[in-house]
């Protein structure tokens, strides 16, 4: 945070007028009690010295400062904007204004006052040590703005009166990324590694402009480059998490390995890691490492997602859905979709049957062409014998991915419906799509025994009693 121009300057500014001997004495003393820190009483003060003199600078100065040290940034703001109307082309005014703004959150304003500040600091030929806080006032209050092209003009405007200078150098060097211009960024970001070899955030900007540039082994060349300077454990984490984005297999879980070792609470990598042994199936290894990435970062949606993605396929219903149902609230886009799909999967299982029409119902409709979500809206409607709302379903599910287990579904939702012809259709296509499904084969028996195909029905009741389905037993006593 940016600090108001005081001391000095506000004793060079008694010079600017002469006050009454009377009003000298309480600005005095109001400046004294500034200084020691009883800034309601320099408040006070310095308020009767303007209420006598309201052209009095020193005391809107000295009111200035006090009213932000006590967080009263609308007021300081007023005192500052005084010292701007009653003499335009001084610096402090302008520069303290810039700074209070900043802090209100009002980036147009601030930067427009630092602006000022540097156009009449330029006259009044001040030093560099000056007019620095400026030039970077004005260049993040740009950037906050998102005007990235007219902050790293800004901050060019600044390395011509402090050449090579690193925190305007590191500014200019990410506005010109932030501005969509990798290359023009990439001299600044190479002086700075000149200087600051360790620098992760230049190393990092660096490999992700030659990766734009279709480049990820000389990415990989600079990122090594980076982790040969860098010494501190977090700083190799942080450039180990970006190496492993380039990488697969045995070297990406290394990487990301060597990360969470270096760096414990470094949540991304933690995720990342995750995510690569979900890949490589091992489920187990998984859910440590999103525990691990939740115990650092536990209000993160994509750590929710992964817990709850991880639970799933464990069969952890009740898991799984109350970390979906999270990450639900908090995702947006897909991954909200496929927080909800999870968080419906698992209340089917739970046999909390509205609950997942509910929420399934959502993903169904705002992704029309995930099988997933209709196949389970469709066996969760027919477990609420919502027959015809469930073939609905599971014939969309079945017209997007095919497969035994959706088939015998559907037909015994037919089946359910009083739909026989239709049921012994679809059973039929079950049972040849997996010949050991015991259930479509005992639902094509009764479907048969509804169509008046007694024989057919018990030889299909066989097939499934064979198959250890206790039911079918049961009818062929």
């Amino acid at each position: 945070m940016k600090q108001l121009l005081c001391a000095a300057l506000l004793l060079l500014a008694l010079g600017w007028a002469q006050p009454a001997p009377a009003v000298q004495q309480t600005l005095q003393q109001a400046q004294a009690a500034l200084e020691a820190g009883r800034l309601n009483e320099a408040v006070q003060g310095f308020e009767a010295v303007i209420a006598r003199d309201f052209t009095n600078y020193s005391a809107h100065f000295g009111l200035g400062l006090a009213l932000y040290r006590l967080g009263d940034l609308r007021g300081a703001a007023f005192e500052f904007t005084q010292l701007t109307v009653l003499d335009p082309n001084r610096f402090e005014g302008w520069f303290n204004l810039g700074v209070v703004r900043d802090r209100q959150g009002q980036a147009a304003e601030a930067a427009q006052a630092f602006a000022r500040a540097i156009e009449v600091g330029e006259k009044a030929n001040l030093g560099i040590a000056d007019l620095k806080p400026a030039y970077v006032g004005q260049v993040k209050a740009l950037r906050t703005q998102g005007q990235h092209e007219a902050a790293a003009a800004a901050a060019r405007k600044g390395l011509e009166k402090a050449p090579g200078d690193a925190e305007l150098t590191a500014l200019l060097a990410d506005s010109l990324v932030r501005a969509n211009k990798p290359l023009e960024a990439l001299p600044a970001l190479y002086q700075i590694l000149n200087n600051d070899p360790a620098n992760v955030q230049a190393i990092a900007q660096i490999a992700d402009i030659y990766v734009a540039q279709g480049l990820p082994q000389r990415a990989l060349r600079e990122l090594d480059r980076g982790l040969e300077a860098v010494r501190d454990n977090a700083s190799r984490a942080q450039l180990l998490l970006k190496k492993s984005s380039l990488q697969q297999g045995r070297e990406q879980l290394a990487s990301l390995q060597e990360a969470v070792r270096l760096d414990p609470k470094l949540w991304a990598a933690h995720y990342n890691l995750g995510l690569a042994r979900l890949r490589e199936g091992n489920t187990r290894g998984a859910l440590e490492s999103f525990q691990n990435a939740y115990a650092q970062n536990p209000d993160e949606p994509r750590v929710l997602l992964g817990l709850a993605t991880t639970y799933d396929r464990l069969g952890q219903a009740a898991e799984a859905g109350r970390f979906a149902a999270l990450a639900a609230r908090s995702s947006q886009g897909a991954d909200r979709l496929e927080a909800l799909l999870l968080q419906g999967k698992a209340a089917y299982t739970q046999r909390r049957y509205a609950e997942a029409v509910e929420v399934l119902s959502q993903v169904a409709q705002q992704k029309p062409d995930s099988a997933e979500a209709w196949f389970f809206l469709g066996v969760s409607q027919f477990n609420l014998r919502d027959y015809t709302a469930a073939i609905d379903s599971l014939e969309k599910a079945q017209a997007l991915a095919p497969s035994a287990s959706t088939a015998a579904n559907l037909g015994a939702a037919l089946y359910s419906a009083g739909r026989y012809s239709d049921a012994e259709r679809v059973l039929s296509q079950a049972v040849a799509l997996d010949s050991r499904n015991a259930v479509a084969w005992y639902n094509l028996g009764l479907t048969l025994r509804s169509l008046g195909r007694t024989a057919e029905a018990r030889r299909a009741w066989q097939r499934s009693a064979d198959l250890g389905y206790a039911p079918a037993r049961e009818l062929l006593r």
